[in-house]
């Protein structure tokens, strides 16, 4: 009759099996969530192989079923091993280098395995010498090793080794909080390892291999951490690298306001960021920049602020964090770089109200602005003024030169003019080549003088394309009016009486100034003083 030791053996290896199908189930029904999960359901499949392969091999009476189970075994048995340190690669994040070539590689020696055990018998390199002895009721395996079982055993040691060292290196360098996930991951390599030199030593019971049992064990240590630590859920390597790659300065608070996480940006952001210390601490200005209240909050806050230090935009948003059961845990902080998104908004408001090549106003902003000024100086001004002036011969220089020194050009007289306008004037460009400024509180004759002003300084000014000078002159128009009652109707006749003084301008041998007095429009003469 079986001794009760190898019937719990052969119990507790079968359940062990049943348990590592279930871990393979879940790891490929997971299997799109990261490379690792496939390769852990491999490895679980194979696990399970040869739990199952092993517990068969226990309740045989032949030498031939034997034999059969044993080679059933190394269908999974040898590629546990190298599935094993290509799911740590893949967990921390170590596996660029995998493919179908390299994973060829890794499976060489456990596939020669499979086939040397099957073909043991023509060339006795797996095992020299197989008998079978009864003992406590069982038939046992005892065979004498061969040279390619060695080759089997050092490559099966040597890649649980290599995967046990790269994971202690990568708890050591990382100090990953997912350390539950990695102590998992690490007995889950050193138990087979301890178990199988105990083996190898004789030093377990009866001569049995025990590590289909351990392997039972891992599998509840692996189920633990998938359903308490979501190990399956992703990789904590791409965790950790989203949280580090992440373009936005993250800062992690506890219930009591410490800092428990921050990112690389979030430290370049305030140097002073250390886990365990108070955000009050570290914020120079709490209310500016973590306006939440008592620490906490329970719902999002966000909102935007300007370092001046800096000249930089950023966007703040403050959110709770809370658990599955709604518990609230912490506080998250998220500080967002706004700033070219803030001078594409200041360049499409530019565009409402600035024409795009002079940068001053455009027609419609210019208009409007203007009926805003007469009616807030409505009854405070005796007179309001207005320019209206046409670049002369504009056509030949585009025609001679080019356009893009016709854009230069007209940037030139802008740039002209400003240099004589007060900020009480409005100046904007009226179309084409024409402009038009506007002066509240001036009266007619004064604004003839700025008129002539600007027509001198645009005559006699140096404006060059391609080293060759280009002589610049302008006619004006100026207009005049008193008494506003009606804005709009003000600014539309000082508009059009500024247009006809212009066309005379124009009419009478350009580059001149008139002016309209009621109905009349004749050349402002100028005195000198």
């Amino acid at each position: 009759m079986m001794d009760q030791i190898i019937l719990t053996y052969i119990v507790i290896m079968t359940v062990g099996g049943v348990l590592q199908l279930v871990l393979a189930f879940i790891g490929y029904t997971n299997r799109h969530v990261f490379a690792g999960t496939r390769t852990f359901a491999w490895l679980s499949l194979f696990s399970a192989i040869y739990a199952f392969g092993h517990a068969l091999e226990l309740t045989s009476s032949t030498g031939t079923a034997i034999m059969f189970w044993v080679v059933f075994q190394y269908l999974g048995m040898p590629f546990s091993a190298p599935a094993t340190l290509i799911l740590v690669l893949q967990y921390i994040g170590l596996d660029k280098h995998l493919n179908r070539k390299t994973l060829l590689l890794y499976y060489l020696i456990p596939v020669l395995t499979f086939l040397f055990i099957v073909t043991n018998d023509f060339h006795h390199l797996f095992y020299k010498q197989v008998n079978f002895v009864q003992s406590h009721g069982a038939l046992l395996l005892d065979m004498t090793v061969g040279q390619w079982y060695v080759v089997h055993g050092s490559y099966t040691f040597g890649t649980l080794f290599v995967g046990a060292n790269i994971l202690i290196w990568y708890w050591i360098k990382s100090k990953t909080k997912h350390w539950k996930q990695v102590l998992t991951l690490l007995i889950g390599i050193l138990l087979p390892i301890t178990t199988s030199l105990l083996y190898l030593l004789g030093l377990t019971p009866y001569g049995i291999d025990p590590v289909p049992i351990v392997m039972g064990i891992t599998g509840l240590l692996y189920l633990w951490a998938i359903m308490s630590t979501h190990m399956l859920t992703v990789a904590p390597v791409a965790k950790d690298y989203l949280f580090e790659s992440m373009r936005d300065a993250v800062i992690v608070l506890d219930l009591s306001g410490k800092i428990v996480e921050f990112n690389p940006l979030a430290s370049l952001l305030f140097p002073s960021l250390k886990n365990g210390k108070q955000i009050d601490d570290i914020m120079e200005d709490r209310d500016r920049l973590l306006a939440f209240g008592d620490r906490i909050i329970n719902d999002d806050t966000v909102y935007e602020m300007e370092w001046k230090d800096s000249g930089k935009y950023y966007q703040v948003r403050i959110s709770p964090i809370h658990k599955r059961n709604h518990i609230l845990v912490g506080t998250a902080i998220v500080i967002i770089d706004i700033t070219e998104l803030k001078v594409v908004q200041k360049q499409l408001r530019e565009l409402a109200y600035k024409d795009g090549l002079t940068k001053i106003y455009n027609r419609t902003f210019f208009m409007e602005k203007s009926k805003e000024v007469i009616s807030r100086d409505r009854g405070a001004q005796d007179y309001t003024s207005l320019l209206l002036f046409d670049v002369d011969h504009f056509k030949g220089i585009n025609d001679t030169f080019g356009h893009f020194a016709g854009d230069d050009a007209l940037r030139h007289i802008v740039s002209v003019t400003q240099g004589l306008l007060k900020e009480d004037m409005l100046f904007g460009r009226y179309g084409g080549e024409e402009f038009i400024v506007l002066l509240p509180g001036y009266s007619l004759e004064s604004a003839a003088e700025i008129g002539h002003s600007i027509r001198s300084c645009l005559e006699n000014s140096s404006f060059y394309s391609k080293a060759e000078k280009i002589a610049i002159t302008a006619s004006f128009g100026v207009a005049a009016t008193e008494n506003i009652s009606h804005p709009e109707a003000a600014l539309s006749e000082l508009v059009e009486k500024a247009d006809v003084a212009l066309y005379e301008a124009k009419r009478n041998g350009r580059n001149r100034v008139y002016v309209g007095i009621n109905s009349e429009y004749e050349e402002y003469s100028f005195i000198s003083h």
